[in-house]
C-alpha cells in the first residue's frame, strides 16, 4: 500500500490542543493598547521594540514642533532610560511597563512639577483598582511594600515658537531578574509579587493602556482645575505620612521633620524644629529617617 499523501502544508492544531504559552518577550500589540486606552480618536499610540528613552524620543520631536495630538509611545526596552536628576532606569526587555505621553501644555511652566504628583496619584489609584496596593513617595516614586515599584518623570519641551509640550514618562516593574535587581540602587518591587506571570503577560497591553489613560486624564484635569483637587488624594496615598523623614539634596541631608501635607503647588509641607517649611518638588527627594 502506498503511504499517506503529503501536501507540504503544516498540519492543523488538533482541537483542544494547548497553545504555546506567551512570554514577556512576545511583541506588544498596538491595537490592544489602543483598545485599553479608549478614546483613540484623541490620542495616538506608537509601539517600538526598543529605544534609548521614550521621554527623549518625544522631547526631541516636541522641540521641532509642539505636540498637536496627544501621543503615547511604548517600548519593550529602554537602554538609556532615566529618572529624576539623570538617574539610570534599569529594565530587562519586556519585564517592565514603559511608556511616555506627550501633549500640548498651556499652563504656567513652573506648574509642571506639580503635575508629576497629579500623574503619580492617578497612576497609583489605577494600580490599586487592579489589586496592587501602591503608595506614593514624594515627589515621583511608586512604592509597593515600601520598595520602589516604578516612577514618573515629567519634562517640558519648547519649540521655535515657544510653544510648550509636556512629556510624562512612566515605568513600572513587571518582574525583576537578579541582575536587574542588583543594578537598582534601592530596594525594588515588581507586579509579579502580587499577580501571576501568566496573567501579567496576557494583560500587559491592558495595564499600559489604562495607566496611559490615567496620565492623560490627570493632565487634562490639572490644566482645567490646577492641583487643588489632587491634594487630599495624595495625602491618602503618601507612604511616609506621620513619619520622620530627611530631605536630601545632592545626596546630602538638608532638612528633617514630619510631613503634614502638601500645598496647592505640590510642595511638601514639613513640620520641623523651626516650624512648617515648604519643600519644592523637582529639587529634593525624601528618604526615611532611618
Amino acid at each position: 500500500m502506498s503511504g499517506p499523501k503529503t501536501t507540504g502544508r503544516m498540519p492543523r492544531q488538533a482541537a483542544g490542543a494547548v497553545p504555546a504559552p506567551q512570554t514577556f518577550d512576545a511583541p506588544l500589540s498596538r491595537e490592544a493598547i489602543e483598545q485599553a486606552l479608549g478614546s483613540t480618536d484623541s490620542a495616538r499610540v506608537e509601539v517600538v521594540e526598543q529605544t534609548g528613552s521614550t521621554n527623549d524620543d518625544l522631547l526631541e520631536r516636541a522641540r521641532l514642533a509642539a505636540a498637536a495630538v496627544p501621543t503615547v509611545r511604548v517600548a519593550m526596552h529602554q537602554f538609556a532610560g532615566r529618572g529624576r536628576h539623570g538617574r539610570r532606569w534599569h529594565d530587562a526587555r519586556g519585564r517592565a511597563l514603559l511608556f511616555s505621553v506627550v501633549t500640548s501644555w498651556t499652563s504656567d511652566p513652573t506648574a509642571a512639577s506639580a503635575v508629576t504628583l497629579a500623574c503619580g496619584i492617578t497612576v497609583a489609584e489605577t494600580l490599586r483598582q487592579r489589586g496592587i496596593e501602591a503608595r506614593l513617595k514624594w515627589p515621583n516614586d511608586l512604592l509597593l511594600s515600601g520598595r520602589k515599584l516604578g516612577g514618573i518623570l515629567t519634562e517640558l519641551a519648547f519649540d521655535a515658537q515657544a510653544r510648550a509640550s509636556l512629556v510624562v514618562g512612566v515605568g513600572v516593574n513587571l518582574c525583576l531578574d537578579p541582575e536587574t535587581r542588583v543594578a537598582i540602587d534601592q530596594p525594588a518591587a515588581a507586579l509579579d509579587e502580587r499577580i501571576s506571570e501568566a496573567r501579567l503577560v496576557s494583560e500587559r497591553e491592558v495595564w499600559i493602556g489604562q495607566l496611559a489613560r490615567a496620565v492623560l486624564d490627570a493632565i487634562e484635569s490639572f490644566e482645567r482645575e490646577g492641583f487643588a483637587p489632587f491634594r487630599a488624594r495624595f495625602e491618602g496615598l503618601f507612604a511616609y505620612a506621620g513619619r520622620t523623614v530627611v530631605v536630601m539634596q545632592a545626596g546630602l541631608p538638608t532638612l528633617s521633620g514630619v510631613p503634614v501635607g502638601i500645598d496647592g503647588s505640590g510642595r511638601l509641607l514639613l513640620s520641623t524644629e523651626s516650624g512648617v517649611q515648604a519643600v519644592a518638588s523637582g529639587e529634593l527627594s525624601v528618604r526615611n529617617d532611618a
